[in-house]
């Protein structure tokens, strides 16, 4: 049986507050792993169209180019043996929990703050860990 690797294109957020990164704990991992707010992009969406999308589904937050301070920070391929990966990196200005919702995706009671050291220690998804060892997260 041949095995194909799924290929997808992907947008990311790091919600930035006071030094501290915003993760999130995936509720579908079979172990306790933590990851960035994002997903999929779509077919014909451009990756900010992607990441304002995703942030409404999985937090119900309206994500505003100038009040959060959206940017664009990077883009990486990722691979794996099972996924290859193009990775689409924003950063934003942390609102405050108060302002997100429990979706099908994410509970907000699952969302937590990490300096970049405390989440290095953590169990991540890879793509989240590489987006932590860049170290770009406060440069812009």
């Amino acid at each position: 049986m041949k095995y194909t690797k799924k290929i997808m294109n992907v947008a990311l957020i790091a919600f930035i507050d006071n030094g501290k990164v915003l993760l999130n704990r995936r509720a579908d991992a079979e172990s306790e792993m933590w990851e960035f707010i994002g997903g999929g992009i779509e077919a014909g969406e451009l990756p900010l169209e992607a990441i304002k999308r995703e942030v409404f589904e999985e937090i119900s937050y309206n994500l505003d180019e100038k009040v959060d301070d959206l940017k664009f920070i990077d883009y990486f391929k990722y691979e794996s043996d099972k996924i290859a990966a193009e990775v689409h990196v924003f950063k934003a200005k942390h609102p405050g929990v108060e302002k997100f919702s429990d979706s099908d995706e994410t509970r907000v009671e699952d969302l937590h703050l990490f300096a970049i050291d405390s989440a290095l220690e953590l169990v991540l998804l890879p793509m989240s860990r590489i987006i932590l060892e860049k170290d770009i997260l406060f440069e812009y």
